[in-house]
C-alpha cells in the first residue's frame, strides 16, 4: 500500500499515512485527520518555498549582473578611441558587431537585469550603471594632463558611446532597454559640458549611410540649435539630390564628399574651438549658400559649399 509522510494538524506529529485515503485518525491523538486538506496544505506550501527559493536564486543572479556591469564598464571601453578613428561608412558593421562580440557577457548580463529587476527599480538602476560609465571616463580623464587632449578624449569617448555602446543595449529591444539608453544619455550630459550625445540604433545608423546624411551641415546645424528638420538643411539636401546629382561632375562631388565628410565631423567635433568654427562655417559658407539656393544661384551655392570643403580638407585632412 502506498504512503504518504503527513503531519497531524492538531497534536502536529508526523506519521505516514495511506495514500488513497480521504480522512483517518491520528495514531497519537487521536483526532480525525482530513488528508484532502492535509495535501492541499502540504502542496500549497511545497509551491511556496519553490517560489521561495526561485525567488532567492533569481536575487542573487540580478545581484551578480549587476556587480558585473558596473565593474566592467572600462572593458567596455577598452581603446575607444582607437576604435572611434577606425570608424568608417564601410567599416562600421564589421566593427560593430566585433564589439558586440568582444563584450557579449556584458550586454548579456545587462539584459538579464533588465529582465530580473522591479519595475520601481528601473530608474534607479540605470542611474547606477550611467554613473559607471562616468566614474570610468573622469578616471581616463584624470589620467590626462593636456587639456586639448582632454578635449579629445571627450569628444572621442562620446562617439564611442553613441556609435557602439548605446546601439548595442537598443538592440535589447524592450523599453527598459531604451529607457537606460536614454538615462545614460541624460546623465553624461550633466557630468561633461558640451558632450550632447543621444542614443540611436544600429539601423538607424546604417540608415542615416544609406540617406546620405548631410554630415558637415548637419553637425553645424545641431551644435547652433537649428535641428535636424530646419529648413536650411532641407534646401542644402534638396540641391544637393536635385541640382548637384543631375550631372556627372556633380555626382561626383557628391561621392568625394562621403569619402571624407564622417571624418571631417569628427576631427572638428574634437577641436578645442568646434563651437567657435560651426559659427564660422554658418556665416561664411553655410548662410551664403542657402541664400543662393533661395535666390536661384545653384552654380554660385555649389561654388561656395566646394571652397568649404577645400578649407576644411586642408585644416583638418593635411598630412602632419
Amino acid at each position: 500500500m502506498e504512503t504518504i509522510l503527513i503531519k497531524c494538524p492538531h497534536c502536529k506529529e508526523e506519521m505516514q499515512a495511506p495514500a488513497d485515503r480521504e480522512s483517518i485518525l491520528c495514531m497519537f491523538c487521536g483526532e480525525k485527520i482530513d488528508l484532502v486538506e492535509v495535501r492541499k496544505t502540504v502542496s500549497e506550501s511545497e509551491k511556496t518555498a519553490d517560489t521561495q527559493e526561485r525567488g532567492a536564486v533569481r536575487k542573487a543572479r540580478y545581484q551578480e549582473n549587476l556587480g558585473f556591469v558596473l565593474g566592467h564598464t572600462g572593458v567596455v571601453c577598452k581603446d575607444f578611441q582607437k576604435k572611434v578613428r577606425a570608424f568608417k561608412k564601410d567599416s562600421y558593421a564589421g566593427l560593430f558587431e566585433t564589439h558586440k562580440e568582444e563584450n557579449y557577457a556584458f550586454y548579456s548580463s545587462v539584459k538579464q537585469i533588465l529582465n530580473d529587476l522591479a519595475e520601481e527599480e528601473l530608474e534607479e538602476i540605470c542611474v547606477r550603471i550611467a554613473g559607471a560609465f562616468i566614474r570610468e571616463q573622469e578616471e581616463v580623464l584624470g589620467q590626462i594632463r593636456k587639456k586639448n587632449d582632454k578635449f579629445s578624449a571627450q569628444m572621442d569617448k562620446n562617439m564611442y558611446l553613441v556609435i557602439f555602446v548605446l546601439p548595442s543595449i537598443k538592440e535589447i529591444q524592450n523599453s527598459r532597454a531604451d529607457r537606460l539608453a536614454d538615462v545614460i544619455c541624460e546623465e553624461w550630459r550633466k557630468a561633461f559640458k558640451d558632450s550632447n550625445i543621444s542614443a540611436a540604433s544600429y539601423e538607424s545608423i546604417m540608415q542615416g549611410f544609406k540617406r546620405k546624411l548631410c554630415y558637415v551641415t548637419t553637425a553645424v546645424c545641431i551644435n547652433l540649435n537649428k535641428g535636424e528638420e530646419c529648413e536650411e538643411l532641407q534646401l542644402i539636401k534638396e540641391f544637393r539630390d536635385g541640382y548637384l546629382a543631375s550631372t556627372k561632375e556633380g555626382q561626383a562631388l557628391i561621392d568625394e564628399y562621403y569619402d571624407i565628410a564622417p571624418t571631417l565631423v569628427k576631427r572638428i567635433a574634437r577641436d578645442m574651438g568646434a563651437q567657435k568654427k560651426y559659427v564660422w562655417l554658418w556665416d561664411t559658407y553655410l548662410a551664403p549658400c542657402v541664400a543662393y539656393i533661395k535666390s536661384g544661384q545653384p552654380e554660385n551655392c555649389k561654388e561656395v559649399y566646394c571652397d568649404m570643403m577645400e578649407s576644411l580638407r586642408k585644416e583638418y585632412m593635411a598630412e602632419k
